[in-house]
């Protein structure tokens, strides 16, 4: 197979090259486990789990090989939107522009007759909902490219599809394109405040001393939990103060937010509050969630927690331990890892540990 021919290309790993520090054997044992990891997301490109196939296309792109331009342009015709959006998205990553021109064509309605049945609608919001994530996603990898199409998007007939392209405009700094979510801040109705402070957030330019506001001492939950995520796009000191401050919110939800929130941030408060967080053994979400945070700031942390989510049933709790394994300095990290990629019964998780072990060893082997 095409990426497992190239597999040199995607690791580094061959004994040669190894620093000098490392064993032959030891850099023999690292090579077998990196063809196993590149095999592995091969195999798994035809999962029939489109959540699985999703974090295929995502890790090849991440993992910036050209080798895996053509299992990508493969997972353009995939069934499921999540996986095309994916795939168009790491072919830019790689240079393809066909990855542009798919990812816009996945923005666009495709149009037909109004929905007349109640399972029409419910196709038609789906698509919708799909095309909004287009949108965002096509902000993000493309910029400054992506204007033509986030404007044409503007003006889409879907409102979600016309929010997304807000955002994504208002992140490339278009004057006035944040002006509705500021508006709707205000909003008498939680869950308008709630949506407006998400989208606040994914801008991450204005709306900061509001944010703040709602998540210190707002009477819902979710708006307050909305806030604190969005809060983390700010790098501001007083934001990581509410933040930690927030960790001791009555609500689990208000104290997951602010923990994610500090996690996403790497100034010198965030790492205090997230290494007191953990000083009072909090639920394993929440620790696991500073940990990945501390791990991923360069911080040294303890892997055991992980070792022991992975052998539970939670993939959502899985997916997490193997952040922190992936971001973890401690030798064991990689070792548990493999024995992710090797055992779990999630295919998800099975893929996030093989694009784990392919970062890491990189990382171990560094340039040649």
């Amino acid at each position: 197979m095409l990426l497992l021919a190239a597999s040199s290309a995607l690791l580094p790993l061959s004994a040669s090259a190894a620093k000098p520090a490392v064993s032959k054997s030891t850099a023999a044992v690292r090579a077998e486990l990196g063809r196993a990891a590149v095999a592995l997301l091969s195999e798994s490109a035809s999962d029939p789990d489109p959540e699985t196939r999703t974090a295929v296309a995502t890790a090849w792109g991440q993992l910036a090989n050209r080798a895996a331009i053509p299992f990508l342009k493969r997972a353009l015709t995939d069934a499921n939107p999540d996986v095309r959006i994916a795939a168009a998205a790491s072919l830019y990553r790689l240079g393809e522009v066909d990855g542009l021109t798919n990812l816009i064509d996945e923005t666009k309605t495709a149009g037909g007759a109004t929905p007349t049945t109640p399972a029409q609608e419910l196709r038609r919001m789906a698509r919708d909902a799909a095309r909004a994530r287009a949108v965002i996603k096509l902000g993000e990898i493309a910029g400054e490219n992506s204007r033509a199409a986030l404007n044409s998007a503007h003006q889409d007939p879907a409102g979600e599809v016309r929010d997304a392209a807000a955002i994504a405009l208002a992140r490339l700094g278009d004057a006035g394109a944040a002006a509705p979510f500021l508006s709707a801040i205000a909003d008498a109705d939680e869950s308008v405040r709630a949506s407006a402070a998400r989208s606040l957030g994914m801008i991450g330019r204005e709306g900061r001393d509001i944010l703040g506001k709602l998540a210190a001492s707002d009477a819902s939950m979710s708006v307050r939990a909305e806030a604190c995520g969005a809060l983390g796009s700010f790098a501001d000191s007083e934001s990581a103060a509410l933040l930690a401050a927030a960790l001791k919110d009555k609500s689990g939800r208000v104290r997951l937010a602010a923990a994610r929130a500090l996690a996403r941030r790497a100034e010198p408060a965030s790492t205090a509050a997230l290494k007191a967080l953990l000083e009072v053994a909090p639920q394993p979400e929440l620790a696991l969630t500073a940990q990945a945070g501390l791990a991923e700031r360069g911080e040294e942390i303890d892997t055991g927690l992980a070792d022991l989510t992975l052998g539970q049933g939670d993939p959502e709790l899985k997916s997490l331990a193997v952040r922190v394994l992936a971001a973890a300095r401690r030798p064991e990290a990689l070792e548990l890892l493999a024995k992710a990629m090797r055992q779990d019964a999630a295919s998800r998780i099975r893929v996030e540990a093989a694009a784990a072990i392919v970062v890491r060893l990189r990382r171990i082997e560094g340039p040649r």
